[in-house]
């Protein structure tokens, strides 16, 4: 699933569901439009109050950016985004000269609940210039969007990634394949306490190696299912998952269950 840019031609100004997502697997993050995005996963942990996102533009022409972060859960297969009031971001709109970058602080307003993990998304809106909105009557309309995770700890609560070891801490993830009006999908199921970002996936079955993504496949939050459809052919049963979580040295091996 993609995870950090989609395009559409007007916003809505409350619910907003199931973003297509867009994520490359670099520090960085890029879009046609020439702005630059980093870091892709800014966190705050519970000994801190707030993270720094940069927003570059490399164009040649001023950018207006409007910033959100949403509540992010995950519902019925389907990434939900929510408005919500416990993390900002300062400030909310700035105009990017070409060739110049701006802050913004991703500040925590509130403590998160002790061991646990907040999903949050960064949503930045590249809004059409002024005098074009205003010439056609347009309101606030976009011309590109970018979402970006975010992930809020609280106190005790597991961070991905800091365990050295290799182990993928606090996912519990299970998977199965089932057809849903004629199209095999793979369901990932995460019992975890922490959210699972998860690439270069493959399902193995004996010697034969069916590659399903090489880059980002997606997330599934703690407590929650996510589901991506197969190409035809691919294995019912008898297959095991391979795939990376959490930016693990090594990918895991998942039973079916």
């Amino acid at each position: 699933m993609p995870d950090f840019l989609f395009r559409k031609l007007s916003v809505r100004p409350f619910r907003l569901a199931a973003i297509a997502l867009l994520t490359t697997c670099s520090a960085m993050a890029e879009a046609a439009s020439s702005v630059l995005i980093w870091p892709i996963n800014p966190t705050i942990e519970a000994d801190a109050s707030a993270a720094a996102l940069w927003l570059e533009n490399r164009g040649q022409a001023p950018v207006r950016l409007q910033v959100r972060v949403l509540d992010w859960s995950q519902q019925d297969l389907n990434d939900q985004l929510e408005p919500q009031q416990q993390v900002v971001g300062s400030p909310p709109m700035a105009t990017v000269e070409p060739g110049k970058r701006q802050l913004v602080r991703l500040i925590r307003r509130q403590p998160a609940p002790a061991g646990q993990e907040q999903a949050f998304r960064v949503i930045v809106d590249e809004l059409l210039p002024e005098r074009t909105q205003r010439e056609n009557d347009l309101g606030v309309q976009f011309q590109m969007r970018y979402s970006v995770p975010l992930f809020v700890y609280g106190a005790g609560a597991t961070v991905p990634g800091k365990n050295k070891s290799g182990e993928a801490d606090g996912t519990d993830l299970s998977f199965r394949i089932a057809q849903d009006s004629g199209q095999s999908y793979l369901y990932v199921k995460n019992s975890g306490t922490v959210h699972a970002r998860m690439s270069q996936a493959s399902l193995m079955q004996g010697a034969r190696k069916l590659d399903i993504a090489q880059g980002l496949l997606g997330y599934v939050l703690p407590a929650s299912e996510m589901r991506w459809p197969l190409p035809p052919g691919t294995p019912s049963g008898g297959a095991s998952l391979l795939v990376r979580v959490n930016e693990q040295g090594e990918a895991q091996t998942i039973e079916p269950k």
